[in-house]
C-alpha cells in the first residue's frame, strides 16, 4: 500500500493488536471525544482515513451505533451482516443489508476499526467462524544448515 507511510501502518497494526488483546480479556473499546453530534447513549470510538472500494480516500467515523463514511449513506451497525478480510492488504469487506456488493474499506487503521466493529456486533475481536491466522516466526537456519527455533 503506497499511499500510507510506514508509521501509520505500524501504528494502526499496533493499535489493532492491543485492542484485540483487550477485547479477548473481556474489555471494550474506549470512547473518544466526539467529532460529530452523537445520539442518546452513543459513543464515538474514533475517526480514520479509509479508501472506499479501492477508489477514493474518505473519512470514516465509528461509534457503538453506526459507521459513517463521507459521501456514503450512514450504516447502522445492525445492518452489517458479515465482516470478512478484504481482497487487498489492510482491508475489510462489510456485507451490509440493502447494498448489493460488499463495502470494501482499506487503510492503515481499518484492522483496528474491524476489531471495534466485531467487539460491538459480536462481543469478540473476530467475526463468527473466522479463525485468525497467527504469524509464527519461521525457524532460523544456522551456518551448519540445521534448523533451530527462534531465540536459540
Amino acid at each position: 500500500m503506497t499511499e500510507y507511510d510506514a508509521e501509520q501502518l505500524t501504528a494502526g497494526f499496533r493499535s489493532m493488536t492491543m485492542l484485540t488483546a483487550l477485547v479477548g480479556r473481556g474489555g471494550r473499546p474506549a470512547a473518544v471525544a466526539p467529532t460529530i453530534p452523537l445520539r442518546a447513549a452513543e459513543k464515538q470510538y474514533g475517526w480514520l482515513p479509509v479508501t472506499v472500494d479501492g477508489r477514493e480516500r474518505r473519512i470514516a467515523v465509528v461509534t457503538n451505533l453506526r459507521l459513517m463514511i463521507t459521501g456514503e449513506a450512514e450504516i447502522p451497525l445492525w445492518a452489517i451482516t458479515a465482516i470478512r478480510p478484504g481482497a487487498e492488504p489492510w482491508s475489510v469487506a462489510l456485507t451490509v443489508r440493502g447494498r448489493g456488493e460488499p463495502l470494501e474499506l482499506s487503510g492503515p487503521w481499518v484492522p483496528w476499526m474491524s476489531v471495534v466493529l466485531c467487539a460491538e456486533l459480536y462481543g469478540t475481536a473476530w467475526p463468527p467462524a473466522f479463525a485468525p491466522v497467527v504469524a509464527v516466526p519461521a525457524p532460523r537456519r544456522t551456518w551448519e544448515g540445521f534448523c533451530v527455533s527462534p531465540g536459540k
